[in-house]
């Protein structure tokens, strides 16, 4: 009697296994068909990326950028920071200027220089975060982005040819506007002032996201997913440009810092 109550319960256990395998195999080929799509559908929406950096590795990479100065400093600290006060980490790339003491007949520029050109001939979007870090006198202080044809160490902006978007404190400092301009053979246009002087209110900046869309004729740039300026025609000579980033301050500030994260450049598509 006891013997067959093992066996049906044996023969019981054994059916219960073989459906519980039967379940588990469907169930792993249906996980792996989903992680293949996941993965197909992530490589084309990333497919026409060319260069990304997060700043993630923690360090400034210097096989990717390279540092520029220029100007006099009490301090200058180029470096990549973890702003995250929590257990969590949130690198990026950190711009640090004290003038204290420096001399008032110059400007005081840092920042880096992208090691490869880009190459906007056929069409890109270079996008990026650009935070402002909540300044609590932000007078004589940008935070820009220059596309520049040409290698310098020093200050982009004594280049002769050039496009930036800029970011700028506006007195008494509590606020900021945006500059577009380019310089074409040593002659700079301002394009966009955000009405300066005019208007010399300004508006509170956070983190801003940009995106600047150029090709070998013209350019749109966005902030926070809004056009506020486009140009039809640029008439810049050069097709590709090296990227900077980089922040300047005028003499007798204490420390400042702003932060720059999430560059992309994808083909425009």
């Amino acid at each position: 009697m006891n013997t067959e109550i093992v066996k049906k319960a044996l023969y019981l256990f054994c059916l219960i296994l073989i459906v519980f395998l039967a379940i588990l195999a469907v169930n792993t080929v249906k996980i792996e068909e989903k992680a293949a799509s996941i993965i197909s559908i992530t490589n084309n929406s990333i497919s026409n990326v060319k260069f990304n950096e997060n700043f993630s590795e923690g360090v400034l990479n210097t096989q990717t950028w390279q540092i520029t100065r220029e100007g006099d400093f009490e301090e200058s600290t180029i470096d990549v920071y973890d702003v995250d006060l929590t257990e969590d980490v949130d690198y990026r790339l950190r711009l640090r200027a004290n003038t204290i003491g420096t001399s008032d007949d110059t400007v005081k520029f840092h920042g880096v220089r992208s090691v490869q050109k880009v190459d906007f001939s056929e069409g890109v979007t270079i996008s990026f975060d650009l935070d402002w870090n909540n300044q609590s006198n932000g007078c004589y202080l940008t935070a820009s982005v220059y596309l520049c044809p040409n290698v310098t160490n020093g200050n982009p902006r004594d280049e002769n040819d050039w496009l930036k978007f800029e970011y700028v404190g506006v007195p008494p400092g509590k606020t900021a506007r945006s500059v577009i301009a380019a310089k074409i053979d040593g002659r700079t246009r301002w394009l966009y002032t955000e009405g300066w002087p005019e208007d010399r209110s300004g508006r509170k900046i956070t983190d801003q996201h940009i995106q600047i869309t150029l090709d070998g004729k013209s350019f749109k740039i966005m902030e926070e997913g809004e056009e506020i300026y486009a140009l039809p025609s640029h008439n810049l000579t050069p097709t590709s440009a090296y990227l900077y980033l980089q922040m300047s301050s005028h003499s007798n500030y204490p420390a400042r810092e702003i932060y720059f994260n999430n560059v992309v450049v994808a083909e425009d598509v």
